[in-house]
């Protein structure tokens, strides 16, 4: 029996070929059952990623034309976490973008990391998403722009102490090449060993050693002269503005010692008044202090405060949390009251 060259290691019989013909034709057919409905539900799945890719490159894009974030990056969340393929993209526009779309796109990121934060429908303006935060202190704190203030801002407003540890060198390595007042409180919340070393040299620079920024990050990296300097003051001030201000102080800081001083004086009966449009307890100031520390505690959160009852859970938490214990009991209400307001000639 021949070979017909066109066609090797086929033999010439016209019965075996026809054979040969039909179980290819076969196989063709059942390869085809199987791949439609594979191809569909391949092309489900990349229908809703195409959707967020076009969504969010179409984003970036009116950024480029001078648009400003809209506030709702909800739509690029998937499985309740931020979408992997969205942050990729909003990653290089941090890296490569104009200043613009850098400023928008960080505005976009913060809002993406509060939506899928577990506190979130609670009231909670949190950001700890790890991808998100690694964003928001490496990508976006690259250059000495207004995306870098913007960005710290956010960390220092949205992101608790815990979910910067992973960060700690990062933000160590940004304050040495780039000092700023404000990324000290940052480092002074994350208390990053690496960064102990840095605010050492601004602390023998007379320029930065005076600048209370500065002071507090020594104060939260262990230098406990000036954490009990701090502390002093707050105990001695009288003036209920005033020891608002180093309420502040103290909760940047963060050290056990600084916030027993701020749970020390939960009964105080100090009000601050602004003349004609409201009066609001000092323990505004001190609560809002604790609340910075402890952000997963709602009911540290100032819209969480309506009543008695409400002040009573917290000392209940400074007693437990600090050992904090007062000789005074526990004055009237207050929280923040407007003053009424009256009609022309009254």
């Amino acid at each position: 029996m021949g070979y017909d060259k066109q066609n090797l290691m086929i033999p010439r019989s016209n019965g075996m070929h026809e054979m040969i013909k039909r179980c290819f034709t076969a196989l063709c057919v059942i390869a085809a059952v199987i791949t439609v409905p594979a191809v569909g539900i391949i092309g489900c799945g990349s229908g809703k990623e195409d959707g967020k890719m076009t969504g969010i490159r179409e984003e970036i894009g009116r950024f480029r034309e001078g648009g400003e974030f809209a506030g709702d990056a909800g739509k690029y969340v998937t499985d309740g976490g931020p979408d992997a393929a969205v942050l990729q993209e909003l990653g290089r526009a941090l890296t490569r973008e104009e200043e613009h779309v850098r400023e928008q796109t960080c505005h976009l990121l913060a809002d993406l990391g509060r939506r899928v934060d577990p506190l979130y429908a609670l009231g909670g303006d949190l950001i700890r998403d790890r991808s998100v935060v690694a964003l928001l202190t490496g990508e976006a704190l690259s250059r000495q722009t207004s995306t870098r203030d913007i960005a710290i801002g956010y960390l220092l407003r949205n992101v608790p102490a815990v979910a910067l540890k992973f960060r700690g060198k990062q933000l160590a390595d940004n304050l040495k090449l780039y000092p700023d007042a404000t990324l000290l409180l940052v480092i002074a919340k994350a208390k990053p060993a690496e960064a102990v070393e840095t605010v050492a040299l601004l602390m023998e620079n007379p320029g930065w050693a005076k600048e209370i920024e500065t002071r507090i990050a020594a104060a939260a990296l262990g230098d406990v002269e000036i954490e009990r300097e701090l502390i002093e003051r707050f105990a001695i001030e009288t003036d209920p503005r005033g020891r608002g201000q180093l309420a502040r102080h103290l909760g940047y800081i963060g050290t056990p010692a600084a916030l027993a001083a701020i749970a020390g004086e939960m009964r105080t009966d100090l009000v601050i008044e602004n003349p004609n449009v409201s009066r609001r307890s000092l323990r505004v100031f001190l609560v809002e202090a604790l609340s910075y520390n402890y952000p997963e505690l709602s009911f540290l959160y100032d819209n969480a405060v309506s009543s008695d009852a409400d002040y009573e859970v917290i000392e209940k938490f400074c007693v437990d949390t600090f050992g904090v214990q007062w000789r005074n009991e526990r004055p009237p209400f207050l929280w923040i009251e407007g003053f009424p307001s009256t009609g022309p000639g009254e």
